[in-house]
């Protein structure tokens, strides 16, 4: 199907999830010289060379669009856009090699995109030494979220398309402004009361920047299934993520708990798509809200307790139209100035926004095993990993096997007690099945 360039807009107004996440790229490149960006990777068993992959991009039309888009924030107050440059250079196309084993390069994993001069959406070129290629997609946490960034990829890398992919959100109506301003009104206390001291955090203030590292759990598709009967037994079968956030939550405490330090509650932001289920879109856009969780000291040792506590609060939550009251919130925020904005998001807990930053993001690559002609033998997200706390655990499925990218920040979690996170977490997960 010939694909219409022309009806691309040439400019993007950002939702308040986007302008959220805009915010919280500053107070990261503050904290930590990292970016707020999203990063996926593809990896191929057979090489794919430059001039292919180029040649199918030239194809897409919305891929040149995409690139070309810079961020104005304009005047105090005014909304801030992605605005169509047609005469921007597109980025280029990095080609690395990768000798045996060799990790992918930080220059790769840490991208520092600067979306007001340059390209918010990059793609590298690794080669693996014998045979295969690695893809790696990158994009700016405001232009995209995970899912949408996931439906971009399929979008460039489908040879046929049959059907064009949805790019925006409809404009959704708006409650009368008074009662908008209620409801932001009760979030924020709700917020600012969740976010009481002490809180549970393995970050510890350095004089030094930070160093982002990652690290991946693979599960097998057997191992997945003890998983998934495991989080049966504990009631969460239809909620098996809050199987995975009990364990994760565990697993940071008893790390916590080696270190000597004083233990609180943890307080967990959980992003919702919000998305119809199986929908293709819309593609731009963060098309999340955010549950928050606070978990008791108390139950953090009993990952069956732990697990029920969130099934409960989220139960709660729900009822209370949590997420659409949040999405509210950030709508009707989304004028403030910058600076205003920042300090507001920093003043309940100083700066430290949560205890650990996690995400599960569903079962959208289980049929993810093509791409560019290809089969697909390994997908992987790296999330941004917010400083502070600097910690990040993403949950994905593909091809029917559970996997778990681990973001942390060195010297704040060493090497060793990133090991340890992971271990813990295996062995929560797996039960009498780790050994």
């Amino acid at each position: 199907m010939p694909e219409q360039g022309s009806l691309l807009p040439n400019s993007l107004t950002l939702n308040g999830a986007d302008y959220f996440l805009l915010q919280m790229d500053k107070l990261i490149w503050r904290s930590s010289g990292k970016r707020n960006v999203c990063t996926f990777v593809v990896t191929l068993p057979e090489r794919l060379s430059l001039e292919d992959l180029q040649h199918q991009l030239a194809n897409r039309p919305a891929y040149e669009w995409l690139c070309r888009l810079r961020l104005s924030e304009g005047l105090p107050f005014c909304l801030a856009k992605w605005k169509l440059d047609a005469k921007a250079e597109l980025p280029s196309i990095v080609e690395y090699s990768l000798v045996n084993d060799e990790p992918l390069p930080d220059s790769v994993l840490s991208a520092n995109l600067d979306i007001y001069r340059q390209s918010a959406f990059k793609i590298d070129l690794l080669h693996q030494a014998g045979s295969g290629s690695i893809v790696v997609f990158t994009w700016h946490h405001a232009l995209m979220d995970a899912h949408g960034g996931e439906l971009f990829v399929r979008y460039l890398g489908t040879a046929n398309l049959k059907k064009q992919p949805e790019w925006l959100a409809d404009e959704a109506l708006k409650l009368p402004l008074k009662i908008r301003a209620q409801i932001a009104s009760e979030m924020k206390e709700f917020l600012y009361n969740a976010a009481q001291l002490p809180l549970l955090t393995l970050y510890k203030k350095s004089a030094h920047k930070p160093l982002a590292r990652y690290r991946v759990l693979a599960f097998t598709p057997q191992q997945t299934q003890v998983i998934n009967q495991s989080a049966a037994q504990l009631n969460a079968e239809f909620l098996v993520s809050a199987f995975y956030l009990a364990a994760t939550a565990n697993a940071v405490a008893q790390v916590q708990k080696q270190r000597g330090d004083d233990t609180g509650d943890v307080l967990v932001p959980i992003p919702l798509d919000r998305r119809k289920r199986g929908a293709q879109g819309p593609v731009l856009g963060n098309q999340v809200s955010f549950l928050f969780y606070r978990i008791p000291n108390a139950v953090l040792s009993d990952v069956s307790a732990c697990t029920h506590t969130l099934i409960e609060q989220m139960k709660s939550l729900m009822r209370a139209e949590s997420p659409a009251h949040y999405s509210i919130m950030l709508d009707f925020l989304r004028r403030l100035p910058g600076l205003i904005y920042r300090r507001m998001l920093k003043s309940p807990t100083q700066g430290l926004m949560a205890s650990f930053f996690y995400s599960d993001t569903g079962d959208s690559l289980q049929d993810f095993d093509a791409i560019f002609g290809q089969s697909v033998s390994v997908a992987i997200h790296y999330p941004p990993n917010m400083h502070p706390p600097g910690l990040t655990f993403i949950f994905s499925r593909f091809q029917g096997a559970l996997q778990v990218t681990l973001g942390y920040m060195e010297p704040e979690v060493s090497p060793a007690e990133a090991n340890l996170l992971l271990n813990f977490l295996r062995n929560t997960l797996l039960g009498d099945e780790a050994s």
